[in-house]
């Protein structure tokens, strides 16, 4: 299904999901943006739609006109120009990071990240060359955060890999691109879902994921009968979702959430089974929620894991000298 056909399809049902499962404060009024945005300007360069800089798709810095015009001013290419232009664009907070991923990685165990370069899908605005390969904002949090899991789990065994809120399938591009039988399941609200799904189809190829159409009706989706490497459900489907899970991941969306919609993502997912969790939270949460979520809550509500690591800086940092905080759960045995 095409990418305008599957984003109305899934509004549409959007309309008479349960409130646990819509748009919580935070996202309202982003989701007015974003749909507004697909609808007029289309999916092909979508990560250059302000909606999506500023909702879903983040870059290293607001970037390029201020930028190029401060690098005009001091003239040639190569000379101080450019290196204000790269300090403005955040370019050596990027480089830092590729290093921590390159650097940090244990490259003999699994998943495998090295290789990965990301996808022009999307025509980014802002994609970063490092060694001859492609990286973003996105790209280097979620690669980050999976060295530091590699780090602290050595014995890590990872098949299927579950997602809350993944964006436009970041994470979902690094697993399945080196890692031949891994399975990636995205669960998330309209538009971001139908997002998803395109950007995911553009990066590893139309026959390796499953769309919203193909499941929507199913009472039960079956993870081992899933028919695709990834899959992207819409987030009132995830009661019906049946099996075991090896990681669950969330990269700060559930921030946006209120605490007792988070709750009842976190019971789903232990009842799926997850052994390791990986998780990125700010710690002073995000602002239009009605109550914040806070790491103690992520421990209270994720109470039949222990809490083997955790990292507010090498794996934390932001690029604006904000903070964030990486942690790693495993099941309590």
């Amino acid at each position: 299904m095409d990418p305008r056909t599957l984003l109305e399809l899934m509004l549409a049902d959007l309309d008479s999901a349960p409130e646990l499962y819509r748009p919580t404060d935070f996202w309202k009024t982003g989701l007015e943006k974003v749909v507004a945005d697909l609808r007029e300007r289309g999916f092909a360069e979508f990560r250059r739609h302000p909606s999506a800089t500023y909702f879903y798709a983040p870059q290293y810095a607001p970037v390029s006109r201020p930028a190029a015009a401060l690098s005009r001013a001091f003239g040639l290419v190569g000379g101080p120009g450019t290196l204000l232009r790269e300090r403005i664009d955040q370019v050596p907070v990027a480089r830092a990071h590729h290093a921590t991923v390159t650097a940090l990685d244990p490259a003999d165990r699994s998943p495998s990240l090295a290789g990965f370069s990301e996808s022009t899908a999307g025509a980014p605005a802002e994609q970063l060359v490092f060694d001859g390969r492609r990286f973003s904002r996105s790209s280097l949090n979620y690669l980050r955060g999976l060295v530091m899991l590699k780090r602290a789990v050595p014995d890590l065994d990872v098949s299927t890999v579950l997602e809350i809120g993944g964006g436009f399938g970041t994470l979902g591009e690094i697993l399945l691109s080196g890692n031949p039988g891994l399975r990636y399941i995205d669960v998330d609200i309209p538009p971001v879902a139908a997002v998803a799904t395109h950007y995911l189809r553009e990066a590893l190829g139309p026959e390796k994921v499953l769309d919203y159409a193909a499941t929507r009706e199913r009472e039960k989706i079956v993870i081992d009968e899933l028919e695709q490497p990834a899959t992207v459900l819409c987030s009132w489907q995830l009661p019906r979702l049946t099996g075991t899970v090896d990681l669950f991941a969330n990269f700060i969306s559930f921030q946006e959430m209120e605490p007792d919609v988070v709750a009842n993502y976190a019971s789903l997912v232990t009842d799926l089974g997850a052994r390791w969790l990986l998780l990125r939270n700010s710690p002073t949460g995000k602002p239009n929620v009605r109550e914040p979520m806070l790491r103690h809550r992520y421990l209270e509500m994720f109470d039949r894991f222990e809490l083997v690591d955790s990292d507010a800086g090498l794996y934390g940092q932001d690029s604006e000298g904000t903070v964030s905080e990486v942690m790693v759960l495993a099941r309590r045995s």
